[in-house]
């Protein structure tokens, strides 16, 4: 994908773990296809994976702003993906979107209370980091 601000091609998927922090960031971009979703389901599964062996309190923080709608196929996929990676998945999980149909399609990646969706990352890292309840 390029960046038509600077000519850059950009992934379309960024994966990083800070283990300082027990934090997993994942960016998403763009409109995929089954291969980029392959791709990027292989590297986060890894990556959930190095996050799992980590001591303490661990989450996730999925930055889905630049994400596009996807079809259905790779929606479905991305669904089935999260279920099947579910063990490895942190104590927990925030989704950040740009759009109200955007927040529909992340509500369905995870149901349960360790899984939000958020409008912005601050809202997401003070969840995730508990900023809130240490800063009282």
């Amino acid at each position: 994908m390029e960046d038509p601000r600077e000519g850059k091609v950009v992934s379309k998927f960024e994966i990083i773990l800070d283990p300082h922090r027990r934090l997993l960031t994942v960016t998403l971009r763009g409109f995929w296809d089954v291969q980029t979703y392959c791709d990027y389901d292989a590297e986060v599964t890894a990556q959930l994976r190095r996050l799992n062996q980590l001591k303490a309190a661990k989450a996730c923080l999925v930055d889905a702003r630049e994400f596009s709608i996807q079809s259905k196929e790779v929606a479905d996929l991305m669904v089935e993906g999260v279920a099947k990676r579910l063990s490895f998945y942190p104590e927990r999980t925030a989704r950040v979107v740009s759009c109200a149909i955007s927040h529909s399609q992340a509500a369905r990646m995870g149901k349960s209370s360790d899984q939000r969706v958020y409008d912005s990352v601050d809202e997401a890292l003070d969840w995730l980091l508990d900023r809130r309840s240490a800063a009282a």
